[in-house]
């Protein structure tokens, strides 16, 4: 992979002060991913394939901060923007990127060997926090 261009189309999507909709690892840490906003219509997905660490922290640590579950917050409610993508090549092994992703109230480090960007439709999401936007 090609790090200089990779971050060049990272940065082409324009996430600085995006809405974080959604970060997960699948497939025992396979592949993780980070969906955040672009416009009404359409968001970004980037997935982090075949990766050997995925390291994060999150707010639930710090001290009187949160005493709640993200999974029952609306939208509105979440706080994660994207603040900063950086990928440096990895210090042991030049065929894996290290990339390190400030999300305001996360820090993540992920070491991966590929980065797949996709712009998908919103209208044809699926978020966890949409379950919890219905009035009661």
């Amino acid at each position: 992979m090609n790090i200089e261009q990779k971050q060049k189309e990272l940065d082409l999507t324009y996430y600085w002060d995006a809405t974080i909709y959604n970060f997960y690892v699948s497939y025992f840490g396979d592949e993780t991913v980070i969906e955040y906003e672009d416009d009404q219509e359409k968001y970004w997905r980037v997935t982090f394939l075949l990766c050997g660490k995925v390291k994060y922290t999150t707010d639930a640590l710090w001290k009187n901060w949160r005493d709640y579950n993200v999974k029952s917050l609306k939208k509105t409610q979440l706080g994660y923007s994207a603040q900063n993508f950086t990928l440096i090549p990895h210090a042991k092994d030049k065929n894996f990127v290290e990339c390190r992703i400030d999300l305001g109230i996360m820090d993540i480090t992920i070491v991966c060997r590929d980065i797949q960007i996709e712009h998908l439709e919103l209208k044809d999401a699926q978020f966890f926090w949409q379950d919890n936007e219905t009035v009661e």
